[in-house]
Formats: structure tokens, C-alpha cells, sequence
């Protein structure tokens, strides 16, 4: 592991720490520095720190370019490759000057007043247990990728929840105490969990006392870049994640989420949700594909068709990797499976 420092002269108070895990990001970095270069800070004292997750294409040195212009801002850590951002981000919390830690992803555009409003949010509460959600929107390229439908901030499920738990700690755009995160949280970097890892953490962070906030006010863009031939490996790894959270949250609540059947759900949820995965099964079919095909499914501009098309292929391999995650645990007798 190597870090460029935020300075020369030695540590210097930090008000809130930007912890951004980064993998072989070279195409998007430029918009993502320039927007983290223009933050305004109205007397917010910040440093923003790069967790590379070993890229081996153009990434350290566009990061290592910005942290020389703005040494007192910009710092880099280089990591050996997991795979995973879980490792990078516990790194960076880690390394980390700021009393509070704002979590963004590397394809997250920040607008100019999101880490201020995050800062002001901890300047509001400061309490221990007080985090933030963030609001991320599609920018106008994104939201005609057929892709983008896979990432669309779900306000909706936010504002209908009224209080937030863990299923809403979404470390694309979150801020937390960083003494509350060392002592109650930290991200578990197995693998398999991945992409699940921040719901995980979220769990234990909620049962010691979290309070999720929304914070509408911060606001970036989720330019989220992923091609169709990615869905059905990306779906089987959730699905596999999914098998792995359920050992880890043992909560009604996560397997609604997920819509995964168990007897744990009570005879009417249980009911529905064999209603519900009959009739995702039936609409799944090759008539089905082929007709979504002919109306434009595959297409490279997104419409209702490649929504459906995306998403059956996606649901698709999300349950098939869930059942195979399910067939290893028998074999090896961990855990007790349950159906999704």
C-alpha cells in the first residue's frame, strides 16, 4: 500500500473526509475530479481520498496529477486488487483526517454544494449515531442508456419508508460519523457479498444505534457505465450475495426486499410471493425474449422495451445464482437455504 499525503507540513483539522474506492476508472475520472476540484467549502475544512482498488489502466496517475495541483486536498492510496470496493473503502475510513466520512462511488459526479451539505447536515446533528443519505439522479447522456434502469435512485421507496434502516444505507452516497463507523461498522470484504456489502454493514450500524436521515438537498449524478454482455454475470453475483446476506440478516424485512420466499414471511407474504415468481417464470420465455427483441428491446436507446428486456435477463441470472448459491450450501451443510 502506498498513499500520496495530503501535505507536507503534517496533519492539519479536518472537517469531513471524501473516501471514494476506485477501479480502472480512466474514462469517467476527469468529469468526477473536475466536480470534486469545484466543491465549494465556505469555511468547511475537507480532504478527498482516492482508495484504489489496484486499477491498471490511466487512473493512478490522472488521481496522482490532481493530488500534486491540490496536495492540501487530494490524496491517493494504492491497493493490491480484491475485487471489491469493501477492502478500498475500510482502507480509506481508515486513513481518513475527517471527524466525518462521506462515502461516494467513482462514477458519482458530485454537484457543488454535496459535501457541504453533508457537512452542514453533521454541523445540525452531532450526535454519534447521525448519518445521511444522499440523492443521486441520472444526467441527461445516462438516462438514454438502456443500462440505466439498473441504477435509478429510488426516491420513491425512500419517501414511502418514511424512517430509513438498513436497507438504505447506500455507500454510493453516505455520510457518517468516522469514530460511530470504526467502532460499530466497517465494511466485511468477503467477496461474495459484494455488491451487498453496504446493506451488511448498514445492518450492524443500524442494531447499534444508526440514524439514517434523507438529505434530498446533496445532490450528484450516477454516470454508471456498464454494457448489456455484463447483466448476467453481474445478476448471478447478486444473486450469490443475496444467498450470503440472508445468513448475515436474519430480517423479514430483507427478504421482502429481495422478494425471497421463506416460511419465516407468514402464509399471506408467502402466498404472494409464489403468485409473484409464478408469473415472472411464465412472462420469461422465449416467445417473450424474442418479441421484446423485435420491439426494440436490445436496442442502444432506452425505452419500456429494453427495460423489460434488461431486467427479465437480469432477474433471470440473479435467481439462478441464488440457486446455485443454494445447491453449494446443502452440499457443504452451511447454513440453512431458502428459496427465492
Amino acid at each position: 500500500m502506498s498513499a500520496i499525503p495530503s501535505n507536507g507540513a503534517g496533519p492539519a483539522p479536518i472537517d469531513i473526509t471524501i473516501v471514494i474506492p476506485t477501479y480502472n476508472r480512466q474514462e469517467l475520472l476527469p468529469r468526477v475530479l473536475s466536480a470534486l476540484v469545484n466543491q465549494r467549502a465556505e469555511g468547511m475544512r475537507h480532504e478527498i481520498l482516492f482508495a484504489d482498488d489496484g486499477s491498471t489502466d490511466n487512473t493512478p496517475a490522472l488521481i496522482g496529477e490532481v493530488a500534486r495541483e491540490y496536495p492540501h486536498i487530494f490524496r491517493y492510496v494504492a491497493l493490491p486488487h480484491t475485487g471489491s470496493p469493501a477492502f478500498p473503502r475500510n482502507q480509506g475510513i481508515r486513513e481518513a483526517r475527517g471527524a466525518v466520512i462521506l462515502l461516494l462511488d467513482d462514477d458519482v459526479i458530485p454537484d457543488p454544494t454535496l459535501a457541504l451539505e453533508h457537512w452542514k447536515f453533521h454541523r445540525e446533528h452531532p450526535e454519534p449515531e447521525a448519518a445521511a443519505l444522499g440523492h443521486l439522479y441520472l444526467p441527461e447522456d445516462v438516462k438514454r442508456d438502456p443500462m440505466s434502469f439498473l441504477h435509478t435512485f429510488r426516491e420513491d421507496q425512500i419517501l414511502a419508508a418514511g424512517g430509513l434502516n438498513y436497507l438504505f444505507f447506500w455507500s454510493g452516497h453516505v455520510s457518517l460519523k468516522r469514530d460511530f463507523m470504526l467502532s460499530h461498522g466497517m465494511f466485511d470484504e468477503d467477496p461474495v457479498l459484494h455488491p451487498l456489502e453496504d446493506m451488511e454493514c448498514g445492518y450492524r450500524l443500524w442494531k447499534s444505534g444508526m440514524k439514517l436521515e434523507y438529505l434530498p438537498r446533496a445532490t450528484g449524478g450516477h454516470a454508471h457505465q456498464m454494457n448489456a454482455a455484463s447483466i448476467p454475470a453481474r445478476g448471478r453475483r447478486l444473486g450469490r450475495a443475496q444467498h450470503a446476506l440472508g445468513f448475515k440478516i436474519p430480517e423479514e424485512d430483507m427478504m421482502r426486499h429481495f422478494h425471497i420466499l421463506s416460511d419465516h414471511l407468514g402464509f399471506p407474504a408467502y402466498q404472494i410471493g409464489q403468485v409473484r415468481r409464478a408469473f415472472m417464470f411464465g412472462a420469461d420465455n422465449p416467445v417473450t425474449r424474442a418479441l421484446l427483441r423485435l420491439l426494440g428491446g436490445a436496442g442502444p436507446t432506452r425505452n419500456w422495451a429494453t427495460d423489460l428486456h434488461h431486467y427479465l435477463c437480469f432477474r433471470r441470472n440473479t435467481v439462478a445464482g441464488y440457486k446455485e448459491a443454494v445447491r453449494e450450501s446443502k452440499q457443504t451443510g452451511v447454513g440453512q437455504p431458502v428459496e427465492t
